[in-house]
């Protein structure tokens, strides 16, 4: 009996040494994996610049008679379009709905957040997507044909692009304190996609990096917040290495400014961190 209780013993400890480094191997040599799901992608929202043009824009729908401009279009209702510039528009046209995303405006989370998103852009969210149906001398139809919310009245739309969607390589975690490149790109978290206050993991955020510092979708930053100094003395204070936060995947880039979804976060990251190029 002791001798079968012993055999079991000695079975029962390798397997436990084996499952820790079974573990380890998997989260170091994952196949890579999409950074974002379908719908995360095409709902992401962006910043512009120049701001987008209105030349296209939703005035209403399908069982809207009293003209209400809070009414709103679910997938398989159709809108009404108005097209301020005459442009050729044909029948099987895809178009994204937007909107200006005023909400990352009403709460201020750092310090010149404002100046800061003024200089890379304007802000705006990803609605939806339509489908025109009927083309006319009395107007334009469409057919929503996927939602991120609610369209209503007064939404503009822009040629559809698909988005396509980066993979990326699980890895370990980050140095923590691992000392910052001088030599690559740095920048900041401008702002997170619903102007969430504190950002995780699969958050949408919004960096003031773009087609001007060469950043392509795809390529990983890491995000790092520089803490206050810390009193040494009389009038006198030292400074604190950077502590890394998480990563990032760019999912998108435009002229000053990129989107990228958080796939690591060690603690709460906030909109007004920093960001480097990795």
């Amino acid at each position: 009996m002791r001798r079968i209780f012993f055999a079991l013993a000695v079975v029962f400890l390798a397997a436990s040494a084996i499952v820790p480094f079974a573990q380890e191997t998997q989260t170091t040599s994952l196949a890579p994996i999409p950074a974002a799901t379908r719908s995360q992608a095409d709902c992401t929202g962006f910043i512009a610049s120049p701001p987008l043009p209105n030349d296209l824009s939703v005035i209403g729908g399908e069982d809207d008679d009293t003209h209400s401009v809070v009414r709103q279009f679910i997938p398989g209702k159709s809108v009404y379009l108005s097209n301020h510039s005459r442009e050729n528009v044909a029948v099987g046209a895809e178009y994204s709905v937007v909107r200006p995303a005023g909400e990352i405006f009403h709460t201020t989370r750092y310090t010149g957040q404002g100046t800061a998103l003024g200089k890379v852009g304007k802000p705006y969210e990803d609605i939806g997507r339509v489908k025109v149906t009927h083309v006319n001398s009395e107007g334009i139809v469409a057919k929503v044909t996927f939602a991120c919310g609610p369209i209503s009245p007064g939404d503009l739309l822009m040629p559809f692009q698909p988005r396509p969607i980066p993979e990326y390589t699980v890895t370990k975690p980050l140095d923590h304190f691992a000392p910052l490149d001088a030599d690559k790109p740095q920048g900041r978290v401008a702002a997170a996609r619903s102007n969430f206050g504190f950002i995780g993991k699969y958050n949408i955020v919004y960096l003031n990096l773009g087609e001007n510092t060469g950043i392509k979708a795809g390529q990983r930053v890491r995000i790092f917040k520089v803490l206050p100094s810390h009193p040494t003395g009389l009038l006198q204070r030292q400074q604190t290495p950077p502590e890394i936060l998480g990563e990032a995947v760019v999912l998108s880039v435009q002229a000053k400014s990129c989107v990228a979804i958080v796939v690591a976060s060690y603690r709460e990251i906030a909109a007004g961190d920093g960001v480097q190029l990795e």
